[in-house]
């Protein structure tokens, strides 16, 4: 009872919030908190999604779904020249795979210093974004993606380990190196996940017990050129938890995660070419009653280019793959072992997209996806994805209206 009405005033105190941004636009720049540079920004996003078979985002067939809401304030100031202090607080509904209501995004303290007259060091401590390819700390923000969704391949909007992906309690050490046109950059992160089961938690639900273990760890390292025109990165994510049960039935185990991503990007005037590729290596003991253990390797890559064809006009093709065993690419020997058909273990898209930004702090944009596959469809959306054999192609299109302040 406690909890439900605590978080029942979180949500009457981020509706205030939002009330005050929207009806008294002008407190959305400065706030007199104490703070001179304080800043209250937000954004407020509803889409679209309508797909010839299977479930996105809620019940997409027939009609279509507007399970696809995100919402956020964020407000931001320095406390010291060289203390920042930044906090977000989220909406989020995307059908069945999050149903989360208000949260805590982030919310942290940033202190950084010059080193000499060409680097620059910092630590970040609280409830951090986590550091991960080219688009994870701003995801849920339509505004950085390149249209509507990002690459499902990579980013997982629909599966379990997205919620380890987003943000974590803990701390980010950080530094950047500049000379001339070149900069390199590094991060590293020591934090307990929000969701820390390293996508086992449908192993997990409704299973007494615990989790123990050590933080999870990310890196990223990175390489600019002019100031982001040309741009490389590495990131790598390592989570090793252990499950301790409370219950004869299901035994206890250990789940270990390790994901490696490469990324590129290069930005020229009217052009951008985007790739990310990397696999996931899982390593599960336990969970189930007769505590077996299963090791897999999958793989995610897409390669994109967008073209700004008017200042306020940019348009999207895009191709990805995902494929949930490197040993069985056809999904043919994992069909035979579990019954399931073969498209079930793989996942190829190719995207179009238009985005157009048709008034000051207003967007509109849609994609179509042509999907061969269903291994990155939320079991929570179609819960009988694994008792039917459905078609393996499948149509997406989605939409998404967004306003920020």
């Amino acid at each position: 009872m406690y909890i439900q009405s605590s978080a029942l005033r979180c949500r009457e105190a981020l509706i205030g919030v939002f009330i005050v941004l929207f009806a008294y636009p002008q407190y959305t720049t400065a706030l007199d908190l104490g703070i001179d540079d304080w800043q209250a920004h937000g954004f407020v996003s509803q889409g679209y999604t309508l797909t010839s078979d299977y479930n996105f985002f809620g019940n997409s067939r027939g009609d279509g779904s507007l399970d696809f809401t995100e919402i956020g304030v964020n407000l931001s100031g320095h406390i010291q020249p060289n203390l920042l202090l930044a906090a977000q607080g989220l909406y989020r509904n995307t059908g069945g795979s999050d149903r989360e209501d208000f949260r805590l995004d982030f919310a942290n303290l940033d202190y950084h210093l010059s080193v000499g007259d060409r680097a620059t060091a910092g630590i970040r401590l609280g409830r951090v974004k986590n550091p991960f390819g080219l688009y994870n700390e701003a995801r849920d923000v339509v505004w950085t993606r390149p249209a509507v969704l990002l690459p499902q391949s990579v980013y997982f909007d629909s599966l379990a380990l997205r919620q380890a992906m987003i943000s974590s309690d803990g701390g980010i050490l950080y530094g950047r190196y500049g000379v001339g046109d070149h900069a390199l950059t590094t991060e590293f992160l020591v934090a307990e996940p929000q969701d820390n089961t390293g996508g086992a938690a449908e192993f997990l639900a409704g299973i007494p017990g615990k989790l123990e273990g050590r933080p999870m760890f990310i890196g990223r390292m990175g390489y600019e050129w002019q100031e982001g025109r040309f741009r490389l990165m590495f990131s790598a994510v390592d989570l090793d938890r252990d499950f301790k049960s409370s219950t004869p039935d299901v035994s206890s185990g250990n789940t270990k995660t390790f994901y490696p991503l490469a990324s590129a990007q290069l930005n020229l005037e009217a052009w951008s070419f985007t790739g990310e590729y990397g696999r996931i290596t899982t390593k599960r003991q336990g969970f189930t009653p007769g505590g077996a253990i299963l090791e897999n390797t999958s793989e995610s890559f897409y390669v994109q280019a967008q073209y700004r064809f008017k200042s306020n006009w940019s348009a999207l093709l895009r191709f990805e793959n995902f494929t949930a065993d490197v040993n069985d690419r056809s999904g043919r020997r994992n069909a035979e072992i579990t019954g399931l058909p073969k498209h079930n273990f793989y996942t190829r898209d190719i995207t179009v997209g238009l985005r157009w930004e048709f008034q000051r702090n207003w967007l509109m944009a849609t994609e179509y996806h042509t999907v061969w596959g269903t291994a990155l469809l939320s079991p929570v959306d179609n819960p009988d994805l694994t008792q039917r054999d459905g078609p393996e192609r499948w149509d997406l299109l989605t939409m998404m209206v967004s306003y920020r302040f």
